[in-house]
């Protein structure tokens, strides 16, 4: 993910999942001495009039997710950091351990649920007296409630325009008659020598425009697909009504004697099939960003397999890592988008068995960019105090701003 001076490697996906390789790193639940005032989660509800946002606490009952227990006394860790106006800062946070490596702790929890991930050869210096680690620490959202962003009608999801910066995609979707609200997670990040997501948006089938200066239509250059056998074969399709449905080309076999000739085959499929879409006069938005529709734990062992096991392949130790989730949520039978969840720490099979404990067992979801991306920004709104949740920038990541990759939440009058 390429980011700004200012996002540091919080956001740096690679470095996540190549750092996390060696650490199985569990699910939490229930409360640790280290949190205070710490009692049994109801849902609650927070409805600006686009968007409605809950916090859901999760059944761990029927999960494989297992809890967090702290190992050690707590301690003080300091690290460089930046405020919301991009200034170094000190951030000085009470984390206990939850693992160690060696004599050193690894993975640590501070009084807000969130996890850190250290290194012991990260660069130390002394300030005013104090160690800090010259680099913000690798953390995401540990603990707590699952978060589900559900739209309201004239609110649409349109992944960031190819090209485009958040604060550039802003000003142009407010050119189509829209408002940029913020963002709710990411996707896979584009790179320019092998663009990983795909985006058609044509402004001028939404209903607000009609009969208007024509406008510009965004679209990215080359039909999505990472190197074989990784290629993205799944996305969503959203109308001229504002309805949304999933697509999957996760199904496709690729016809060739060699793994690249079947990988490119597959490509012309989906290309001439994204043709036929977007000719449709009430198609407004396709992407393709990510890797399948996931209806059952069978299908997470299936993108493995495509990406053969390799290392920095998708889902890689996915039955291992216990980490926060983003995903898109659908109902299998209608195909329609039912929302976005982020959740704590949990196994990637528990994600999906989380979407069918709000959403039913018609539930499937598509599994976004990762870990750091379990968080979400809005503009001039904060619904961290209406939610009750103890950890003050999962809904509130305002460094994802810098991000690439970004679902943003955009509002149509």
């Amino acid at each position: 993910m390429t980011i700004g001076p200012a996002v540091n490697i919080i956001f740096y996906m690679a470095s996540m999942v190549n750092i996390a390789q060696s650490v199985k790193l569990i699910g939490l639940i229930g409360c640790s001495t280290l949190l205070v005032n710490c009692t049994l989660l109801r849902t609650k509800v927070s409805e600006p009039d686009a968007f409605r946002l809950e916090a859901m606490p999760i059944d761990y009952q029927s999960l494989a997710s297992q809890p967090a227990t702290p190992i050690s006394k707590v301690f003080q860790l300091s690290f460089d950091d930046y405020d919301q106006n991009g200034q170094k800062d000190i951030k000085t946070v009470d984390v206990t351990p939850l693992q160690y490596r060696g004599n050193e702790p690894y993975l640590v929890l501070d009084n807000n649920g969130r996890e850190y991930l250290l290194s012991s050869t990260a660069n130390r210096v002394n300030r005013d007296g104090k160690s800090v680690l010259a680099e913000t620490p690798l953390n995401w959202y540990g603990q707590g409630p699952a978060l589900i962003f559900e739209r309201k009608p004239g609110t649409l999801v349109i992944p960031l325009l190819p090209n485009q910066t958040y604060e550039a995609a802003k000003s142009a979707i407010e050119k189509t008659g829209g408002k940029v609200l913020g963002l709710f997670g990411t996707t896979f990040t584009p790179q320019a020598s092998k663009p990983l997501s795909y985006l058609y948006f044509n402004p001028n089938r939404l209903p607000q425009n009609a009969g208007k200066t024509t406008l510009p239509v965004y679209q990215s250059s080359k039909v999505p697909g990472q190197s074989a056998p990784n290629i993205l074969l799944s996305g969503m399709i959203t109308y001229s009504d504002g309805r949304s449905a999933y697509l999957d080309f996760s199904d496709l076999a690729g016809e060739g004697k060699t793994q690249n000739e079947q990988l490119n085959n597959i490509k012309t499929q989906i290309s001439k099939r994204l043709e036929q879409l977007e000719a449709q006069p009430d198609v407004a938005i396709v992407t393709i960003d990510t890797h399948a529709v996931i209806r059952k734990t069978a299908d997470i062992e299936a993108v493995v397999e495509r990406g053969e096991y390799n290392r920095g392949g998708p889902f890689l130790l996915h039955e291992t890592q216990s980490v926060a989730r983003v995903m898109r949520v659908f109902n299998d039978q209608t195909k329609a988008y039912l929302g976005s969840m982020i959740t704590p720490s949990l196994l990637m099979k528990d994600g999906l068995a989380v979407a069918k404990q709000k959403f039913g067992q018609d539930a499937v979801v598509q599994f976004l960019d990762g870990e750091a991306s379990a968080a979400a920004y809005f503009e001039d709104y904060n619904p961290t105090s209406a939610l009750e949740l103890k950890d003050p920038v999962v809904l509130n990541a305002f460094r994802l701003r810098e991000a690439k990759g970004l679902e943003l939440v955009v509002q149509y009058d």
